[in-house]
């Protein structure tokens, strides 16, 4: 369980000073994840998403309110268990090759098998090819791919990554999400927080995103509960005579879409309902030439819920 109560985080650097007082990055977050959560954050710059990942990590405290990692306090969670972080802006030594930066990752994190431990995270990251590569020769692609290995190396339950596509085309965008899968069955409590601008990419890996507005979070959309929820269709028929006066009859809530008079956006109460009305504009000589679910995507809400 990761949980922040109340969190105000205020900075009073010379920045701050020079605007005036003090810059409050988060105020009053609450926000809990139950172990096995995939929790996305998303918000605009300055929101405070690179804050919030800064206090779980323990790298700062909070000016008020707690930040809990499994009952304890973040850095000592950190220093005790470890966590697996893949930064957004990742730092390796460059005079590093691939191999020797995760064989002194993995001395660190005093992984078993270390040896034979980086050769598969190297062979599950499609990297063992640059092994005697130095970092500072490696392709953006490459270098967030060890970033990845890095943080798969010792056996954690908590992982945070931020902005982990970066660099990353669009094929091994779909494999880090497979990656990240994985993962999680291995251990049904590992918790994971992605900080990304991807909604797309966040909409297929998160259980749940956290949107953070102002240093506050706004709303927490439930994705995967919504999964289970009967869309709305858009309905498209021939143009022929009466045609959509049969469809309002067969489906008395269905509303015309503007520009398009042989469509419809119907919102059956289940499929059954749905197959039974189609069955009807069938028989009634209603030629239907597409049926297409309407679902609301994570880019659309997030952007609805700012505009309340």
């Amino acid at each position: 369980m990761i949980r922040f109560a109340e969190v105000v985080k205020e900075f009073a650097g010379p920045l701050a000073r020079a605007r005036g007082g003090r810059v409050r990055a988060l105020d009053g977050v609450t926000l809990e994840v139950p172990p096995g959560t995939a929790l996305g954050i998303v918000g605009p710059n300055g929101a405070g998403k690179s804050t919030l990942i800064r206090l779980l990590l323990g790298y700062i405290r909070p000016t008020r309110g707690r930040v809990e990692v499994h009952g304890m306090q973040p850095r000592g969670y950190v220093e005790r268990f470890g966590v697996a972080y893949v930064s957004e802006l990742v730092a390796i030594p460059p005079s590093w090759t691939t191999r020797g930066a995760l064989d002194a990752y993995a001395a660190l994190s005093e992984v078993d098998r270390p040896r034979a431990r980086v050769s598969e995270v190297m062979e599950r990251m499609e990297i063992t090819g640059v092994a005697e590569r130095r970092v500072s020769f490696l392709s953006k692609g490459n270098l967030q791919r060890l970033a990845m290995a890095q943080a798969l190396l010792a056996p954690r339950r908590v992982m945070v990554l931020d902005e982990p596509t970066s660099g990353l085309d669009p094929e091994w965008i779909a494999r880090l999400r497979t990656v990240v899968a994985e993962w999680r069955a291995e251990d049904p409590e590992r918790t994971v927080l992605i900080a990304s601008h991807n909604l797309d990419e966040l909409e297929r890996t998160a259980d749940r995103v956290a949107v953070l507005e102002g240093g506050r979070v706004r709303e927490v959309l439930e994705l995967r509960a919504m999964e289970g929820v009967h869309p709305p269709y858009r309905l498209e028929v021939e143009d022929t005579p009466g045609a959509d006066g049969v469809v309002r009859r067969v489906f008395p809530g269905a509303l015309p879409e503007e520009g398009a008079p042989w469509a419809f956006r119907l919102d059956p109460a289940d499929p059954r309902t749905l197959s039974a009305g189609l069955a009807a504009l069938l028989a009634r000589g209603v030629v239907v030439r597409a049926l297409v679910p309407q679902r609301v995507r994570l880019e659309e809400r997030v952007r609805r819920g700012g505009e309340r």
